[in-house]
């Protein structure tokens, strides 16, 4: 058994992680690889199977210009892609014939070369297989949830490709993945559904070049590779085969896939808008040749069934929120008694802490405490809340679950809990309270696809690497000292109620306060009308306005419209370029959105990136037509760092006697549909 704190197993990984596999310096036998300097035009590299492919040696082919040794076809066709190239295009595909074969030729730009990586055409003409796929396509728009995305799409790929185990896994934060679905093809085939494999099966430079090409194909683990040869001019040179199909095999991949007892692969990365959420791995146990059009068709299997994955995590996110939004109205129902937060807390509190999954919430502030769920005693919280304030009243924000590692726990060490997050509720600038909630440490059970306890460390082209493990049978774990992840929903949905509770708390000082305080009169009614980090109305306001302008509308029959507009793909924009850029774009587009409307439009943040703007006295055309032109503005604004951003808009008619929260629901759906549809347009509800 490893040590896995040893340096020689540390070094193992370290060089594992190093391992070059974007320039292997061969490509497999399935194709040949030709590049040409992109200056001189020239032939400057050949792989040396050219002859079994192109039927030209590497010697008829080097230094050679292309019209010099390839067909008329092959000529004309590469003229157009490298065109498109040019144009901002990744990679461009061919297919073209020398008069007795066809060929399909990928062709992309590695440094300062042009490469075209050639296969012959092994397709054929199959009606049946075109109208499986056409099925298959059909069949996952149509699934109803996560599960049933993941299980059409294996079933799909393993009946289109032949390929005998298809499975879906899904990282975790440390880069684990863990097989979520599978479909095999033959009972005697090793079953792998709900095992998880290590980080190290797929280092670091692996999950980063699945984000340059997020197609691997592996057509035949015994097959020899075919180097690839140099004009002498570039020696020594590596090429960049990142963004190719034909990339030569790792050595130690190739000795894992045996181990698997694996003839052939292919994987298609997933993500969830711009990070890595998962891989779709299909394994071959015979060899079977796979042509380039079917694994073309599979990519597309795999973009559309990532689209309908996401799509129903909305969902779920959404039907989340929904019980959430049920607690706000609870806490911000202006009929009921006004209560301090911490009466808040005690009614709302054993809600949340299933709606958490959490076993205590509490709520703290220099003045007061208050707990639901287990006892928690008074010293140890306000120890907590100090060390907040010290460590993390800048950002607002603080989540952990890991007991080994925690930063809170080492400060007070009689805190009893694992996993905390905490939200701050600033009441004013020098009482800032603190929403936390809590949970226990969980024993967490890995269920791993063989031992981590065999691996070994030995000599790899003069470096210490981890070798490939032989068995895949079964091996658990049982792991100490960690809660549960919190969600990113679960973070969002805290920060929602802690803004509610600091409302809540505004608004019974208000009751508690004498009338005649202006001073705290002014901060409060600020606090509860105004969205902090972008000072315009927010969504307690807009709810309030919208409501009144409803009922002016059943009493004077005016027309009234709403237009709800969502920021396109900002998460991408956090993730990228961190919150600080964010929340600096969303009061950029605060600001302009604002200058831009009407005097008589109200216009507020509704949440998150969503923005309503309430349109008195504007019929539905009316409406649509002021939010192509606010759409069209904005997508002309270039931002720092960022450039441009856009927004899709859902825009709803108030119909007789519907409600506000109906016709908020009709532009809600407006907007979805605009995001099913690409994002960055206008779509209007046709009506009630």
């Amino acid at each position: 058994m490893p040590d896995s704190n040893s340096v020689s197993y540390q070094q193992a990984m370290e060089n594992c992680a190093k391992e070059p596999v974007h320039a292997p310096q061969c490509v497999q036998a399935i194709g040949c690889l030709l590049a040409i300097d992109i200056k001189g035009d020239h032939i400057v590299a050949v792989s040396e199977n050219s002859e079994a492919i192109l039927r030209r040696s590497v010697d008829d082919l080097m230094a050679k210009r292309l019209d010099e040794c390839m067909s008329d076809d092959f000529v004309s066709q590469f003229n157009d892609a490298r065109q498109r190239l040019k144009n901002g295009s990744e990679h461009e595909i061919v297919a073209w014939s020398d008069g007795q074969h066809d060929f399909f030729s990928r062709v992309y730009f590695s440094q300062s070369w042009l490469v075209i990586e050639t296969e012959p055409d092994s397709a054929t003409s199959d009606l049946k297989r075109s109208c499986y796929f056409d099925r298959a396509l059909l069949d996952i728009s149509n699934a109803k949830s996560v599960e049933q995305t993941m299980q059409k799409l294996c079933h799909a790929i393993a009946e289109l490709s032949g390929y005998e185990r298809v499975l879906v896994y899904k990282f975790d934060g440390d880069w684990n993945g863990r097989v979520v679905c599978e479909h095999t093809t033959c009972e005697d085939i090793e079953k792998y559904i709900g095992l998880s494999f290590p980080a190290s099966d797929i280092p670091s430079q692996v999950r980063e070049l699945y984000r340059v090409n997020p197609i691997r194909y592996i057509a035949d683990v015994d097959t020899e590779d075919a180097m690839i040869r140099y004009a002498e001019s570039l020696s020594p040179t590596r090429l960049d085969l990142s963004l190719g199909t034909l990339r030569g095999k790792s050595p130690i991949h190739t000795e894992y896939m045996k181990n698997m007892g694996l003839q052939r692969s292919m994987s298609v990365a997933v993500f969830d808008q711009s990070q890595l959420w998962g891989l779709v791995s299909c394994h071959g146990v015979s060899a079977q040749q796979l042509s380039y059009s079917t694994r073309l068709n599979i990519h597309s299997l795999v973009k559309l069934a990532e689209q309908r994955l996401m799509l129903h995590k909305q969902f779920e996110a959404d039907r989340f929120f929904d019980r959430v939004e049920e607690s706000r109205k609870a806490l911000l129902d202006r009929k009921r008694e006004i209560k301090s937060p911490q009466h808040l807390l005690e009614d709302e509190g054993d809600y949340w802490l299933k709606l958490f999954e959490a076993t205590a919430v509490a709520l703290i502030t220099t003045q007061t405490h208050r707990v639901v769920g287990d006892e928690i005693d008074v010293s140890t919280l306000q120890k907590v809340r100090v060390w907040l304030n010290e460590n993390h009243g800048v950002t607002g924000l603080f989540t952990e679950r890991d007991c080994r590692l925690s930063e809170l726990r080492q400060a007070i060490p009689e805190l009893p809990y694992c996993g905390v997050l905490a939200v701050s509720m600033p009441v004013d600038k020098r009482n800032q309270g603190w929403l936390v909630f809590f949970r226990q440490q969980e024993t967490e059970v890995f269920r791993w696809a063989g031992s981590l306890e065999k691996g070994d460390v030995r000599e790899y082209q003069g470096r210490q690497v981890l070798s490939p493990r032989n068995s895949f049978k079964q091996w658990q774990q049982d792991v100490d000292g960690y809660a549960p992840v919190w969600t990113e929903i679960q973070v969002e949905a805290a920060k929602t109620l802690a803004e509610d509770l600091a409302i809540g708390a505004s608004a019974f000082q208000i009751e508690k306060l004498n009338q005649e305080l202006t001073e705290a009169n002014e901060r409060l009614e600020h606090l509860v009308h105004t969205d902090a980090l972008t000072q315009v109305w927010n969504r307690y306001h807009m709810e309030q306005t919208l409501e009144e302008e409803v009922k002016r509308c059943e009493r004077h029959g005016r027309d009234l419209s709403v237009i709800l507009l969502d920021i396109d793909h900002f998460k991408r924009v956090n993730d990228d370029y961190g919150h600080d850029v964010g929340d600096h774009v969303l009061k950029l587009i605060s600001e302009a959105l604002d200058k831009w409307l009407r005097s008589s439009d109200v216009f507020g943040r509704w949440g998150g990136e969503e923005f309503l703007i309430i349109a008195p006295e504007t019929d539905l055309e009316s409406a649509g037509q002021l939010a192509e032109r606010l759409r069209r503005r904005l997508a002309n604004l270039q931002f720092d760092k960022v450039g441009q951003v856009t927004a899709s808009f859902g825009v709803a008619q108030l119909s007789r006697a519907e409600s506000r929260n109906s016709l908020v629901k009709r532009a809600d759906n407006a907007l979805y549909q605009v995001k099913e549809s690409g994002r960055n347009s206008v779509e209007v509800s046709p009506g009630k």
